[in-house]
């Protein structure tokens, strides 16, 4: 069994989502609701689970975020627990709180009301907690990081680094320094990403170029087009997949998800990349991750996952792992 340990944010989402744009004024029937565990490091681990059950080859997956004490805290962590999920809090856990998000997504994009701004410089991290972290990125056999926490990610990548364990890094936030691409082997960007020290307005290519200097493989993903990867120096375009987009929230963490999974079982980062797009693109046909019960099946029609799942894969229900 592989171990892997993802470093990122956990909140507690309450997601609506309309069929329809968002009305000025009235009231409007909604097509899909859910309260459920979210933020981009929970996202991953939970993904990394089920894609386990789907192919049959679960890894021990360890989250390590900020937890903190809320009154749905111990519900949290019994649901991760359920799933496989070891947590680690890095912050003493009566001196913060998890984020309690509303989202709204409709037709014309989405809406996130957050209770309340995050605040990166606070609190201290302690001492015996910055040990076990240490401790855990000593046993993993991969480490990705989302930056949403940019002390911890860069103590996790710097430690993986210096112990030559694969760090795949999620540059999703803007407050994350520049010196983390030092320790990153591989990074993992969205398309309208840019780094402080660039100019806004630039391009893709550009964004590339930056990163491709100092990460021996990179990729930018823009929603369903082919994704531009740069590996050793040379740059290519890994296909995606077009779908009807019912609900694309949490495709993206879901991509980084199947990206480590396949890149951690079969060492060649161009495939599980093209494999990642595809899970990510079917995910946005359904609503919240209601994927999970349906992925067995429909990756069964396409070529790439021939060798990948066995002819009776069971389906994942979504009220076994999914919501957990």
């Amino acid at each position: 069994m592989k171990t892997i340990l993802v470093v990122g944010g956990t909140n507690i989402d309450d997601v609506i989502f309309l069929d329809q744009d968002l009305p000025l004024d009235g009231k409007t029937n909604a097509a899909y609701s859910a309260r459920m565990i979210g933020g981009g490091g929970a996202n991953v681990a939970i993904s990394l689970q089920i894609l386990g059950k789907i192919f049959q080859n679960p890894p021990e997956v360890t989250l390590c975020t900020k937890l903190g004490q809320n009154a749905e805290t111990p519900q949290i962590l019994h649901d991760l627990a359920a799933g496989g999920i070891k947590t680690l809090d890095m912050f003493a856990p009566y001196s913060t709180t998890s984020a309690h998000n509303t989202v709204i997504a409709h037709k014309q994009g989405r809406s996130i009301l957050r209770l309340g701004a995050f605040n990166h410089a606070a609190p201290a991290i302690p001492p015996e907690e910055q040990l076990a972290l240490k401790a855990a990125v000593a046993r993993a056999d991969l480490v990705f990081v989302q930056t949403k926490h940019p002390r911890i990610a860069m103590m996790a990548a710097a430690w993986a680094a210096e112990k030559n364990i694969p760090v795949v890094v999620d540059f999703s936030n803007k407050e994350c320094p520049d010196s983390l691409l030092d320790y990153a082997g591989f990074a993992l960007l969205p398309a309208e990403f840019r780094f402080s020290g660039m100019a806004q307005d630039s391009g893709e290519k550009a964004l590339l170029d930056h990163v491709a200097a100092r990460v021996p493989y990179a990729a930018i993903s823009d929603a369903s087009k082919a994704t531009l990867r740069s590996a050793a120096g040379q740059y290519a375009h890994i296909p995606s997949s077009t779908v009807e987009t019912k609900d694309s929230l949490g495709a993206g963490d879901l991509r980084d998800a199947a990206f480590c999974f396949f890149l951690l079982r079969d060492n060649a980062p161009d495939t599980a990349l093209r494999k990642a797009n595809i899970i990510a693109s079917l995910s946005c046909e359904y609503y919240g991750r209601e994927w999970a019960d349906a992925l067995g099946e429909r990756l069964q029609s396409f070529p790439e996952f021939a060798d990948d799942l066995a002819p009776d894969t069971p389906a994942i229900s979504v009220n076994d792992l999914a919501n957990g």
